[in-house]
C-alpha cells in the first residue's frame, strides 16, 4: 500500500488538490465496483423471479386478450397518428440501451459481465418463443422474430423481453444513477410497445416479465457484483474528507451495507472507516427490508439514508464519550462526491473476545458491569451487547458500535442490556464467573429482575453464536443464575395441545358436530358437488391466496400490543403457528397462549407478557364488536337468519348471572385472605400492566394494533366473498363482514377447538341469509374452512417447529 504515513504534512489546499483528482480519476467508470470483486446471490433476486414467473403464466394461460385489454387497445388506436413515431423511438430505445450498457462493459474488459448479457438475451429467447407457442398454438419464425419487428409474434414482444433480459443482468454491476437511467428506460420501452401496432399491452408486459425471469435466473446462477466501493474509491472520499489513510484494508466481519475497513492515519494511529456505500448491493431496500424483518439490530435502519446512519452513530459515539466512558473518537462523518456516507473513527479497542484468560479476572468483569452503569445514567441503552462491543479503551473498558443503541431508553431496554452483559460475559468466562460478576455488581433481587429477558430471541446475532461458540445454553445460565439468587425460574406458558378441560371439548365438539349435521340434513348434497363443480375455479385460486393473508394483518396487530420493538418476521411465523394451535383449542385463546409464551422468549417479562397477549386479543374482540355495531347501525347490511330461540324466560338467566356476581362479591368481602392475596398480586402486576399500555401511546403502536385487527377482519371477509364469488353470487364487503364477525364472535363465546361446526353452521346460514342458494353457501363456505383453517396448520406446524428450533418458543 502507499507509504505517506512518512512523508511530512500536506496542507489543505493539497488535500483538496488530491481529492479532486482522485474523484475524477474514478469518477468516470460506469462500473459500481472494481472488477473481479467476489460475486453473491441476492434476494432481490428470487423476489423478482417468483412473481415474474407466476404473473408471466397466468398472462399465457388467458391469453388472447380479455374484453378489458380489448378496450384498451381500442382506446389506444384512437390515438392520433403523429405519436406513433414517439411510441416507436420509445420501443426502440431499450434495445439501444442494452447495446450500449454491453459495449461498456466490454470496452472495460468486463467480460464475464457481457458473458451473461449473451447467456440472459438467450434465456429470454427461448422463454419467449416457448411462452409465443403455448400462447399461439404455434412456434414463430424465427428469422422473422429476430430480423422484423413487424414480422414477430405479438404475444409476447420477444425482443423486448430479450432487452429487458440484458439490462436485468448488467444493471446490478452498474453505479446508481446508471441504474436508474436504465429502469426509466425500460418503463418508457414498455409504454411505447404497449400501445404501438406491433404489440399489445398483454404482449409488452408479458416481454417485460419474460425478461425479468431471464434475468433473475441468470444472476442466481452465475451471481453479481457484491458492489462494494473499492479502496481507491474510499481512499478518494476520505482524501475528499481531509482524512489522510494509509494501509486500508477489508476487515473480515463485515454487516449488510456497511463496509469496514482498517487503516492507519497520518500520526500512526489505527482507524476504523465505515463506507455506507451508494453502490453496495446489500444496501438495496429489499436487503433492509429482509434484515429488518427477521433480525434484530443488524444493518442500517429501514427508511434512514446512509448519511443518516453515519451521522447517528457519530453523534451517540460523541454523546458517550463527552459522558466520560470510553470510546472509540470520532474523527469526521460526511458524504462525499461519489454518494457514499463516510465515517471515520480513531483509536485502539481490544475486544472482550479477544482479551487474554489472564486479563479476564474478576476486577475487569466489576468494571464492565460499572462501564454498563455508567452507559445508563448517561440515558443510553447499547441494544446490541455482545464480547466483540465489549472492548478495553485505552485501558478502560467501554463500549463500541454505538450505532444501533437508543437514547433515552425506556426500562425495558436498560434491562435488555444487563442481559446481554450478562450473556456475553457468560460465553467469556462462563457461566459461573459471569452470575456471580452480576451478582456482585447488581444485587440479587436485580439480576432476579432481569431473568426474563436472558431468552435467544432477545439476543443478538452474534452474542447468540458467541454463546453457541462458548458452549453455552442460555437455559442453563438462566436456571443457574435463579438458583444463585435464589429465585424461581420464569416459567413459561405451557403449549400442551391435551389438557384436563379436554373432556368438556370433546363433549361440545360432538354438539357442534350434531348441530351442523343436523342442518344440512336437508341439503341436497347432489347440487352441492354440482355447485363446486361448476365454480369459477380462477376465482377459487384467487380466494385460496387472499385466505392466508390476515396472518400479516394479524402480526402487525401483534407488534402494536408489546411495548418492545421486535422483528416482523419471527412474529409472522408466531402467527402462522397459532393456524396450527387452533386445532386444539378455541382461536382466540390460541393465540393469547402462543403470544404469551412467544413474548416471554423475546425478553418480556411475564406479566408483561400476558398483559401484551390479552392486550391483542383483546382489541380484536373489541375491533369485531366495533365493526359489527356500526354495520348494524350505519349500513343496509342485515341478515334474516329466523334461528330458533330457547323456550323458557329469559329473566331467568339475567336472575342467575347477577346471582353469580353478587356471589362473588361475598366471597371477595368475607375471605380477607383471598382478598389480600388479589391486592398483593395487582400491586405486583400493576406497574409492568401500566407500562405496557403506555407503551401504546408511542411509535405508532396503537395504530399498528387497530389497523392490523381491522385488516385481518377486512381480508377474512374478503376471502369470504371471493368464494362466494367463485359460485356465482356478489355479495357486499359490508355483508361479508356482518357474517364473518358474527360467527367469530359466536365461536368466542362457544369454546370450541377451532370454532369446527360453529363456524361451517353459522357462516352456512349467514351466506344463505344474504342470498345464496344453501348448495352454493355449503360449498363455499367448505372451501373458505379449508383455505382458512383446515391447510394452514400445515405450514403452521412447519412454523412451530422453526420458531422451537430457533428458541423463539
Amino acid at each position: 500500500m502507499s507509504d505517506r504515513g512518512s512523508e511530512p504534512p500536506v496542507s489543505t489546499f493539497d488535500r483538496g488538490v488530491e481529492a479532486v483528482s482522485e474523484v475524477i480519476r474514478i469518477g468516470i467508470s460506469p462500473f459500481a465496483a472494481p472488477s473481479g470483486q467476489r460475486r453473491t446471490r441476492r434476494a432481490t433476486d428470487v423476489v423478482v423471479l417468483v412473481p415474474a414467473a407466476l404473473v408471466l403464466a397466468y398472462l399465457v394461460a388467458v391469453y388472447p386478450p380479455s374484453s378489458l385489454e380489448l378496450a384498451l387497445i381500442r382506446a389506444v388506436e384512437a390515438l392520433p397518428a403523429w405519436l406513433e413515431p414517439a411510441w416507436a423511438f420509445l420501443e426502440y430505445l431499450v434495445g439501444v440501451w442494452a447495446v450500449a450498457i454491453v459495449l461498456a462493459a466490454l470496452v472495460a474488459r468486463r467480460f464475464r459481465v457481457a458473458a451473461q448479457a449473451l447467456l440472459s438475451t438467450s434465456v429470454a429467447l427461448a422463454i419467449g418463443f416457448f411462452c409465443a407457442r403455448i400462447a399461439l398454438g404455434s412456434w414463430p419464425d424465427a428469422v422473422d422474430t429476430l430480423l422484423s419487428r413487424e414480422r414477430s409474434p405479438a404475444f409476447p414482444d420477444v425482443m423486448l423481453g430479450a432487452s429487458v433480459g440484458v439490462v436485468g443482468v448488467v444493471t446490478p454491476h452498474l453505479v446508481r444513477p446508471l441504474r436508474t437511467v436504465g429502469r426509466w428506460l425500460v418503463v418508457l420501452g414498455v409504454i411505447g410497445t404497449a400501445v404501438s401496432a406491433t404489440s399489445t399491452p398483454g404482449g409488452a408486459v408479458a416481454a417485460l416479465l419474460v425478461g425479468l425471469v431471464a434475468a433473475s435466473i441468470v444472476n442466481l446462477v452465475l451471481g453479481t457484483s457484491a458492489g462494494r466501493p473499492g479502496l481507491a474509491d474510499v481512499r478518494a472520499g476520505l482524501a475528499q474528507l481531509g482524512v489522510r489513510a494509509d494501509g486500508l484494508v477489508e476487515e473480515d466481519e463485515q454487516v449488510a451495507g456497511v463496509l469496514r475497513l482498517r487503516a492507519t492515519s497520518a500520526d500512526g494511529g489505527p482507524l476504523l472507516v465505515k463506507v455506507y456505500g451508494r453502490d453496495a448491493a446489500d444496501n438495496q431496500l429489499i436487503q433492509r427490508l429482509w434484515r429488518g424483518t427477521w433480525y434484530r439490530g443488524r444493518g442500517p435502519e429501514i427508511g434512514s439514508s446512509r448519511l443518516h446512519a453515519a451521522e447517528r452513530e457519530a453523534f451517540v459515539t460523541l454523546l458517550v464519550r463527552q459522558g466520560g466512558l470510553p470510546t472509540r473518537d470520532v474523527v469526521t462523518a460526511g458524504e462525499v462526491l461519489g454518494g457514499d456516507a463516510l465515517l471515520v473513527l480513531a483509536g485502539d479497542a481490544t475486544p472482550l473476545s479477544r482479551l487474554a484468560d489472564a486479563q479476564l479476572d474478576e476486577d475487569l468483569l466489576r468494571r464492565c458491569w460499572e462501564a454498563l452503569g455508567h452507559l445508563a445514567e448517561l440515558q443510553v441503552a447499547h441494544q446490541q451487547i455482545d464480547p466483540e462491543t465489549v472492548a478495553l479503551v485505552g485501558g478502560e473498558i467501554g463500549f463500541l458500535e454505538l450505532g444501533g443503541a437508543a437514547v433515552a431508553p425506556v426500562p425495558h431496554q436498560l434491562e435488555v442490556d444487563r442481559a446481554q452483559l450478562l450473556a456475553a460475559t457468560a460465553a467469556a468466562v462462563g457461566i459461573e464467573r459471569a452470575v456471580r460478576a452480576a451478582v456482585a455488581a447488581l444485587g440479587p433481587a436485580a439480576v432476579g429482575g432481569l431473568l426474563p429477558y436472558l431468552q435467544d430471541a432477545a439476543l443478538s446475532a452474534r452474542l447468540r453464536r458467541a454463546l453457541k461458540g462458548a458452549g453455552v445454553d442460555v437455559d442453563d445460565l438462566r436456571e443457574h443464575a435463579a438458583t444463585v439468587v435464589d429465585v424461581e425460574a420464569p416459567e413459561l406458558v405451557s403449549l400442551r395441545r391435551v389438557s384436563w378441560r379436554s373432556a368438556i371439548q370433546i363433549g361440545l365438539l360432538g354438539l357442534a358436530s350434531y348441530t351442523i349435521l343436523s342442518a344440512a340434513s336437508g341439503v341436497d348434497w347432489q347440487e352441492v358437488r354440482e355447485s363446486v363443480s361448476e365454480a369459477s375455479w380462477v376465482w377459487i385460486a384467487v380466494a385460496l391466496v387472499v385466505a392466508q393473508t390476515p396472518r400479516v394483518a394479524q402480526a402487525v396487530s401483534t407488534l402494536g400490543s408489546v411495548p418492545a420493538q421486535l422483528a416482523f418476521g419471527p412474529v409472522y411465523g408466531m402467527q402462522l403457528a397459532t393456524g396450527y394451535m387452533n386445532v386444539a383449542m378455541p382461536a382466540n385463546l390460541a393465540r393469547l397462549a402462543v403470544n404469551i409464551r412467544f413474548f416471554q422468549r423475546q425478553g418480556l417479562s411475564p406479566t408483561v407478557a400476558v398483559a401484551s397477549g390479552a392486550i391483542d386479543s383483546f382489541a380484536s374482540t373489541v375491533i369485531q364488536a366495533v365493526l359489527l355495531g356500526l354495520l348494524l347501525v350505519f349500513s343496509g347490511a342485515s341478515l334474516e337468519l329466523e334461528l330458533p330461540l330457547p323456550s323458557g324466560d329469559p329473566r331467568l338467566l339475567l336472575w342467575i348471572l347477577a346471582g353469580i356476581v353478587v356471589g362473588s362479591i361475598a366471597v371477595l368481602v368475607t375471605i380477607p385472605r383471598l382478598r389480600n392475596a388479589i391486592r398483593e398480586r395487582f400491586s405486583q402486576w400493576w406497574p409492568d400492566v401500566k407500562s405496557t399500555l403506555a407503551s401504546l401511546r408511542g411509535a405508532g403502536k396503537l395504530a399498528q394494533l387497530v389497523l392490523g385487527s381491522l385488516g385481518a377482519e377486512i381480508l377474512f371477509a374478503l376471502a369470504l366473498g371471493l368464494f362466494a364469488r367463485g359460485f356465482g353470487y356478489d355479495l357486499s364487503l359490508a355483508e361479508l363482514l356482518l357474517i364473518n364477525i358474527s360467527v367469530s364472535l359466536l365461536g368466542t363465546l362457544v369454546p370450541v377447538p377451532g370454532n369446527i361446526g360453529v363456524a361451517e353452521f353459522g357462516l352456512t346460514v349467514g351466506l344463505t341469509g344474504a342470498g345464496m342458494s344453501p348448495e352454493a353457501a355449503l360449498g363455499a363456505v367448505f372451501l373458505y374452512r379449508i383455505a382458512t383453517f383446515y391447510l394452514p396448520p400445515i405450514w403452521g406446524f412447519v412454523a412451530l417447529r422453526w420458531l422451537q428450533r430457533n428458541r423463539y418458543l
